[in-house]
């Protein structure tokens, strides 16, 4: 527990240091990260965690733009109940099977204002963190007591 620990903290830190740097959106990546290990935490938690997740971002990219074609808070609130809907509806589709992603990656586009790539790009890279973070105390072999 402490290997991965320490990983997660020490990646954790790099991140906030380097996202602040370049100036992307420290936070959708922790949000990627979180749902990385509620996915289960090994390599397939990262196509379960950021397929639905970026599905969630193009859905609520299609609510912004028809929002802007046709004006108006009902349409942003109709627009929201029809891709929830959707969003459960592809659930027996294995590669969109983990709804939270989807409801997440959504959450996080509206959060990044709309901006799909400042929304997509740290959650993606927060999804790699955490599987970085989930191999690295793999990598550290505890010695041979002979």
């Amino acid at each position: 527990m402490v290997p991965l620990a320490l990983s997660i903290g020490i990646l954790a830190g790099i991140w906030t240091f380097v996202s602040g740097n370049v100036q992307i959106l420290t936070w959708p990546a922790f949000v990627g990260w979180a749902l990385f290990f509620a996915a289960g935490g090994d390599n397939d938690s990262v196509k379960k965690a950021l397929a639905p997740g970026l599905l969630g971002m193009v859905l609520g990219l299609a609510v912004v733009k028809g929002a802007a074609i046709i004006p108006g808070a009902w349409f942003i609130a109709v627009g929201v109940t029809i891709i929830a809907i959707i969003m459960v509806l592809v659930m027996p589709v294995k590669l969109f099977s983990f709804t939270p992603a989807a409801f997440a990656g959504c959450a996080v586009y509206f959060g990044a204002n709309g901006d799909i790539v400042a929304a997509g790009v740290p959650f993606a890279l927060g999804i790699l963190l955490g599987w970085v973070s989930a191999v690295l105390p793999k990598l550290v072999k505890k010695p041979d007591l002979e």
